[in-house]
């Protein structure tokens, strides 16, 4: 299950991760724009089986269940969720070890990509261009990933975190996420830009392929005069400031320490 907010990185981890494990894929099975405009609130955990089986099988056949277990037996399902708290969990009675992948990307670059997506989209519940009760909902969730992420919380069980900035700059560091997953590594899917969710907020998907010319790591010295004045509004939060700088430390210390 994979938990990451929404311009983090998720499709280029999920892509790469998809090109060296055989697994059953599921995008964002809980949209949050859904829920943000008057759906009632999340339900109780489906039953995994209830969920999948209608899913691979169109109609009703006997054994499907136990036909579900010989093919998830030599399978990986995975599914992610897209700017929902750590507390959802979408599956109850799931018959096999479940592994949490939380995705986290540095505040600043994270928010410069989603104001620019927001300047080119009309989403103001997900994606909101003024610092309102949406956007305050997106540094919230930020922040309770980053406290997750840091240690300071436990919501997710068997948890492997990735922060997308070292991804995108380290092979090494995505070596260690191979072994954390254990699945076999490869980066045959490291250059797939992805052109779900219209690709890069900045570049769309022209650098498919060739994803190291993309300046993600710099994301606001490509803002306008009027969305770097948001995003300098909306770092004025100290603790925001105070949990980016402990993840810059984490991904330092990482670094110094090959």
């Amino acid at each position: 299950i994979v938990y990451g907010l929404k311009r983090s990185g998720n499709h280029a981890i999920i892509n790469w991760i998809k090109s060296q494990e055989r697994l059953r894929l599921y995008r964002n099975i809980l949209p949050i724009r859904s829920f943000l405009n008057g759906r009632p609130k999340f339900s109780p955990p489906a039953d995994f089986f209830s969920w999948l089986r209608p899913i691979m099988f169109h109609y009703n056949i006997p054994f499907a269940d136990m036909l579900l277990k010989i093919m998830l037996s030599r399978q990986t399902v995975l599914v992610s969720l897209e700017d929902h708290e750590l507390t959802v969990k979408p599956f109850k009675n799931i018959p096999c070890e479940v592994t949490s992948i939380l995705i986290m990307r540095d505040i600043i670059n994270l928010l410069s990509s989603r104001i620019r997506k927001a300047s080119l989209v009309t989403r103001p519940e997900t994606y909101p261009l003024e610092n309102n009760a949406h956007m305050q909902r997106v540094l919230n969730l930020w922040k309770g990933y980053a406290r997750e992420y840091l240690g300071l919380t436990n919501h997710l069980d068997n948890k492997v975190c990735i922060l997308f900035n070292s991804w995108f700059s380290d092979i090494d560091y995505r070596r260690m996420v191979s072994s954390q997953l254990g699945i076999k590594f490869t980066d045959a899917g490291f250059s797939h830009v992805s052109e779900r969710g219209q690709g890069s907020s900045f570049d769309g998907s022209k650098f498919n392929g060739n994803n190291q010319q993309m300046d993600i790591l710099n994301r606001k010295s490509h803002l306008k005069d009027s969305e770097r004045h948001l995003l300098n509004k909306l770092l004025q939060d100290p603790e925001l400031l105070e949990l980016n700088s402990m993840i810059i430390a984490t991904e330092s210390k990482a670094a110094s320490g090959k």
